[in-house]
C-alpha cells in the first residue's frame, strides 16, 4: 500500500508544479480568505479517488477528501462502516501555492478502523518527503531524485529546538513567553509546520486545524511517540472520532503537536486565544 500511495505522492507533486504556471482560482471553501481553492485541488483531488479505486477497490474503504467530504451527512457513522480510511489534503498550504511561495504541501494519511496507520507528507517545491510505512518513519531529502538521501527517524521523548509554531489568530505567547526560550513561528501551512516539527527542527505545533490538514501528521507522530494534546484537559487526539472532531472535521479544542516531556514547557509559554 505504501508504495502505491508515494508513487501518487510524486506523480501529484509533478502536477502541482505544471498547475503552477496556469493557476485559475476558484474562489474560497467558506467566508476566510486563506480557504483559496484551485484547479490543481481539484484535478488532485479526482486523481487520488481514481487511484485507490484503481489499486484497493477489494477494500472496504472511503476517502476523506477535503474537497467533497463536507457535503456528505452522517459522516462518523460511513466512517465507522468501513475498515479504511484514506484521508488526503491536495494541497495544504493553497494561499502559498496560489501566490507562488514553496510552503505548500501534500497531506495522505490512512486509517483502519479509524486508528492511523499510514502517514505521508510531502512538499513538492522543497522535493522534502516524511512517511511512516506502518513499521518505519523515514526523512527523504531530494524526494523522488536519483540523489535522493533517505533517513530513518526514531521515537524519542523530547525536542530541544525552540522553535513553536502556531496561527496567531488562535493563539498568543504568554506572560512567561520570553525569545531567550522559545520563538514563535506561523508558516501558514499546516503540512509544512507539522514537517519541520517531525523531523526535529520545531518543539511543538499549536494548532487548531480540520482532520486533513493532519491527516498525514498523525500516523507519523504517533510512531515518533509524539501526541496531539487537547490543551487543558491533555486528551490525546489519536483516531478519526466524534469525540474529537465536530461535523466539519474541525478539531473540538485546541491542541499541541509535541513529545510528551516537553508539553509543560510549552503550556507555560503559548496559549490559546479564545
Amino acid at each position: 500500500m505504501i508504495n502505491v500511495l508515494l508513487n501518487f505522492t510524486n506523480m501529484a507533486g509533478k502536477k502541482l508544479k505544471r498547475h503552477k504556471k496556469h493557476i485559475d482560482i476558484l474562489g474560497n471553501k467558506d467566508s476566510s480568505v486563506e480557504s483559496v481553492v484551485t484547479k490543481a485541488d481539484i484535478s488532485i483531488s479526482n486523481f487520488f479517488s481514481k487511484t485507490i479505486k484503481k489499486n484497493f477497490s477489494h477494500l472496504n474503504y472511503m476517502v476523506i477528501d477535503e474537497e467533497r467530504i463536507l457535503k456528505e451527512k452522517n459522516i462518523f457513522e460511513k466512517i465507522n462502516q468501513t475498515e479504511y480510511q484514506f484521508v488526503i489534503d491536495p494541497i495544504d498550504g493553497t494561499l502559498q501555492y496560489a501566490n507562488n511561495h514553496p510552503l505548500y504541501g501534500i497531506s495522505i494519511g490512512v486509517y483502519k478502523n479509524t486508528q492511523p496507520f499510514l502517514g505521508i507528507i510531502y512538499l513538492p517545491e522543497l522535493n522534502e518527503l516524511t512517511y511512516f510505512d506502518g513499521k518505519q518513519a523515514f526523512w527523504v531529502q531530494n524526494a523522488f531524485k536519483k540523489n535522493a538521501k533517505k533517513t530513518e527517524i526514531f521515537p524519542k521523548e523530547h525536542s530541544s529546538f525552540p522553535i513553536i509554531f502556531g496561527h496567531p489568530w488562535f493563539w498568543k505567547p504568554t506572560s512567561k513567553f520570553s525569545t531567550k526560550k522559545a520563538i514563535f513561528l506561523d508558516y501558514f501551512s499546516a503540512v509544512s509546520q507539522s514537517f519541520y516539527t517531525i523531523i526535529g527542527k520545531s518543539k511543538a505545533y499549536c494548532m487548531n486545524l480540520k482532520l486533513w490538514d493532519i491527516a498525514g501528521t498523525i500516523p507519523i507522530t504517533n510512531y515518533l511517540g509524539m501526541k496531539i494534546y487537547e490543551y487543558g484537559s491533555l486528551k490525546i487526539y489519536d483516531r478519526i472520532s466524534e469525540e474529537y472532531f465536530d461535523n466539519n472535521m474541525n478539531t473540538k479544542q485546541d491542541c499541541i503537536l509535541c513529545y510528551p516531556d516537553d508539553l509543560k514547557e510549552i503550556c507555560s509559554l503559548i496559549e490559546p486565544i479564545r
